[in-house]
C-alpha cells in the first residue's frame, strides 16, 4: 500500500511539473518561440485549426481530477479499492509520460522538431502501455473508474495520436520534404486515413468511444483549418476527413448498440 501512495504522489507532482512547463510555454519564457509561432513556422496541410487545441483545457482538467482522486483514495482506501488498483497498474508510466510532455514543450519551443516528434512517440507509447494495462475501455469496472480514470486517459490518448501525426508532418516540413504542395497534399491524405483507421480500430476492437470522439474532433479541426485558409487546393481533404469521421462514427454506433444490448440482457 505504501508503494501505491508513493505512486499517487509521484504522478501528481509530475503532472504539476509538466503543467507548469506547458503554461510557461505559452508566455515565451521556455524557448525562443511561442506555440503559435512554431505552428506557423512548420505549418502543413494537416495542421489543425487553432480552436481545436482548446481540448487541452478539458484534458488538463480531467487529468487533474483523476490525479486528485487517486491521491485521496490512496491515503484513505484499501489496496483493493478500484482506483488504487489502477494506480498500481499505471505504475511510473504516467510520470514518464509527463516528463516527456514537459521535455517536448522545451524542444518544440527551441526549434527542435525532430526531437519533439520523438518525444511525442514516447508519450504515445506510454499511453498505449497504460491503455493495455487498464484495458481501456472497461465500463464494467464501474462509474468511478470509467469517469475518473478511463475517460481522462482515453481523451488524452486520442489527442496525442492526432498530435503525433501533425508533428510528423511538421518534422517533414522542417527538413524541406513538403515544399511541393502535391507532396503535402498526398501526405495529408495518408495521415487523415491513418487517423480514421486508428480511431475506428480502437473503437471497434477496444470499445473506446472516448478515444474515437477525440480523434473525430482532431480530424474535424484539420478539415476546418483548410477551410479557414480558403485554399481550394486542399479542399479535397474534406472528403478524406469525412470518410474518416463517418468510419469512426459507425464504429461508435456499433459499440454503443452492443453495450446497450448487453446491459438489457443483464437486467433480465
Amino acid at each position: 500500500m505504501r508503494y501505491i501512495k508513493q505512486l499517487a504522489v509521484i504522478n501528481f507532482v509530475s503532472y504539476c511539473f509538466a503543467f507548469l512547463i506547458s503554461m510557461l510555454g505559452q508566455t515565451g519564457d521556455v524557448g525562443g518561440y511561442t506555440m503559435a509561432e512554431m505552428a506557423a513556422k512548420y505549418k502543413s496541410g494537416i495542421t489543425p485549426a487553432a480552436f481545436t487545441f482548446s481540448i487541452w483545457t478539458l484534458i488538463y482538467i480531467a487529468l487533474f481530477v483523476m490525479l486528485v482522486v487517486h491521491l485521496v483514495k490512496a491515503f484513505t482506501k484499501s489496496q483493493q479499492y478500484i482506483t488504487n488498483q489502477e494506480v498500481f497498474l499505471i505504475g511510473l508510466s504516467f510520470s514518464a509520460n509527463q516528463f516527456a510532455i514537459a521535455t517536448w514543450v522545451y524542444t518544440w519551443l527551441n526549434d527542435m522538431p525532430g526531437l519533439s516528434f520523438a518525444l511525442l512517440i514516447v508519450q504515445l507509447f506510454t499511453l498505449y502501455y497504460i491503455a493495455r494495462r487498464l484495458r481501456l475501455l472497461s465500463p464494467e469496472k464501474g462509474k468511478l473508474s470509467l469517469f475518473v480514470t478511463q475517460l481522462p486517459l482515453s481523451i488524452y490518448f486520442g489527442w496525442i495520436t492526432i498530435a503525433c501525426l501533425a508533428n510528423f508532418a511538421a518534422w517533414l516540413v522542417s527538413m524541406g520534404w513538403l515544399a511541393n504542395p502535391a507532396a503535402d497534399l498526398y501526405l495529408c491524405y495518408a495521415l487523415l486515413l491513418t487517423a480514421g483507421a486508428l480511431g475506428a480500430v480502437i473503437v471497434y476492437f477496444r470499445h473506446n468511444v472516448f478515444y474515437g470522439i477525440v480523434v473525430i474532433w482532431g480530424i474535424y479541426g484539420i478539415v476546418m483549418g483548410r477551410f479557414e485558409e480558403q485554399d481550394a487546393y486542399y479542399h479535397s481533404l474534406v472528403y478524406v476527413g469525412a470518410f474518416g469521421i463517418i468510419t469512426i462514427l459507425l464504429a461508435i454506433i456499433r459499440t454503443l448498440r452492443n453495450y446497450s444490448i448487453t446491459q438489457k440482457s443483464l437486467l433480465k
